[in-house]
């Protein structure tokens, strides 16, 4: 944990070292707080958040994930600096069960907040990571080394081969030099072994046929897919995870001096759906240390980094009080 602003914290992190940043950080003349109001304007808050968002996309890795407290009103503004840097999947809605009895919310003169929202971002470039896995060539090596085998024993380019067949649709497989390489359907490679059925010389190193049955592409293919999934974006999810998140603000006996702490379930909620146990979690507005604790709890790595001495002593003693009891448990 470290004591100080985070954008000179995180510089000397290492890039890519970070698997997600969960924060909340100050939301703009929101909180009755200091922290709150050290702005002159919108642009000055976002511009001041931005040169830190940056550092996040530094720090995070290809594969990360980014979740970002903030307010109804000015969250819209952050999201339209943040899509900049990062691939937004949700703007998730928490919505607060017991944050106002409503019967205040006819003094209001609009409709009553009981909610706050959530960015969720992936530093991928693609929704799930899958196409950026796909499309990297240092993946599928053994299928790509096959059809490109097989191409030399055909002895035809990728044009050739298509006039033979009388469409694209293999193409894609003999891409093996490519980005746009792709396993064939099996009717495809079907018709591919229909097509080119001499063998001319070509020889597989693990079988001395011309062809392996489509089945076993397949398995090594599956079997690959597997084994890059840890170069894809964590996403743990259940029939729970969906873009409203439901739950109470933080009780009395759990909150602290600090005057936005967020509730204890919440941080382990967005944690242990976001990343695996193991994993490097970094919250550069540590606040009172709530994502800490819940990293303590799950059993995550934690990186935290709090301006205000006050609330940096706060988060100390909860995140030590927290690894005291996890190792008790034990």
């Amino acid at each position: 944990m470290y004591l100080g602003d985070c954008l000179e914290i995180l510089p000397t992190l290492a890039a890519g070292s970070v698997d997600a940043v969960v924060t909340d950080p100050p939301y703009f003349n929101v909180a009755d707080a200091e922290f709150d109001r050290m702005w002159q304007s919108l642009d000055d808050y976002i511009g001041w958040l931005e040169m830190r968002a940056q550092q996040w996309r530094r720090v995070l890795k290809h594969n990360g994930s980014l979740l970002v407290f903030g307010d109804d009103k000015v969250i819209a503004y952050v999201q339209v600096m943040m899509d900049i840097m990062f691939l937004l999947l949700n703007n998730i809605v928490w919505r607060k069960t017991n944050n106002m009895a409503t019967t205040y919310t006819v003094n209001n003169r609009c409709f009553t907040t009981c909610s706050e929202r959530i960015l969720f971002y992936s530093a991928q470039y693609d929704p799930t990571g899958w196409e950026a896995v796909k499309l990297d060539m240092n993946n599928f090596l053994p299928l790509r080394e096959y059809f490109r085998q097989y191409q030399d024993a055909i002895g035809l380019n990728i044009k050739q081969i298509n006039e033979r067949l009388g469409h694209r649709k293999a193409e894609h497989a003999f891409y093996w030099g490519s980005t746009q390489w792709d396993l064939p359907t099996p009717e495809v490679y079907a018709e591919l072994c229909e097509a080119f059925p001499v063998n001319h010389g070509f020889l597989r190193r693990e079988y001395e046929d011309l062809r392996r049955e489509y089945e076993d592409l397949r398995r090594e293919y599956e079997d690959l897919r597997r084994e890059y999934e840890d170069l894809r974006r964590v996403f743990n999810a259940d029939k729970k995870t969906i873009d409203v998140i439901e739950g109470p603000i933080v009780s009395t006996k759990d909150n602290t001096d600090h005057p936005t702490t967020k509730p204890l379930w919440i941080m382990k909620r967005l944690v242990t759906v976001c990343t695996n146990a193991g994993a490097t979690i970094l919250d550069p507005f540590m606040g009172s240390g709530t994502t800490g604790v819940a990293c303590v709890q799950t059993g995550r790595k934690f990186i935290g980094v709090e301006i205000e001495s006050k609330y940096f002593e706060i988060a100390v003693k909860r995140i030590s009080e927290a690894q005291l009891q996890m190792r008790m448990a034990i």
